[in-house]
C-alpha cells in the first residue's frame, strides 16, 4: 500500500460550526384564506358565465365591427382568477415543505385552506374550458 496517501491531509479546512438549513418562513395565515376565498368566488364566476349571453357573430367580433360579447368579457375574471388562486394554493405548500411533521395544527388548517381553494379553482377550471370546447364561437 500506499503510505503517503493513508497521511494525507487536505489544506481545505472544514467550517467549525456548521448551521443546519433554516425552515422557509410560512406563508401568512391569509394567503391560505384567501386562496380558499378566492376559489369560492372563481367558482361562483364559472357558474354565472355559463348563463352570460354569448356572441352572436363572432367574426366581426374578431375584426372589430362589433364589441365583444358580455360573456366574452366576462370570460378573463374566472380565468385569471383561477391561475391566481393555484399560485396561492401552491405557495401555502411551497412554503411548509421543509416544516418537520406533524405539522402544527394552525399549518394544518392552512394546508386545508389552500387544498380547498385549489379543488374548487379545478371545478371552476373544468367548468369553464368544457363550456368553451362545446360552445365556443363558431363561424356561420
Amino acid at each position: 500500500m500506499n503510505k503517503a496517501a493513508d497521511e494525507f491531509v487536505s489544506p481545505i479546512k472544514p467550517p467549525e460550526s456548521f448551521d443546519p438549513p433554516r425552515l422557509p418562513t410560512p406563508a401568512p395565515a391569509w394567503v391560505a384564506l384567501s386562496a380558499a376565498w378566492l376559489g369560492l368566488i372563481v367558482l361562483i364566476a364559472a357558474i354565472v358565465f355559463l348563463f352570460l349571453p354569448g356572441t352572436k357573430d363572432p367574426v366581426a367580433e374578431l375584426e372589430h365591427l362589433k364589441t365583444y360579447s358580455l360573456a366574452d368579457r366576462f370570460l378573463l375574471l374566472p380565468m385569471y382568477g383561477v391561475a391566481v388562486v393555484l399560485f396561492l394554493g401552491c405557495t401555502v405548500f411551497w412554503q411548509m415543505r421543509r416544516h418537520p411533521r406533524p405539522l402544527p395544527e394552525p399549518m394544518v388548517m392552512q394546508r386545508v385552506q389552500a387544498w380547498i381553494g385549489i379543488a374548487l379553482a379545478i371545478i371552476a377550471m373544468i367548468i369553464l374550458y368544457t363550456h368553451v370546447a362545446l360552445h365556443g364561437p363558431r363561424s356561420a
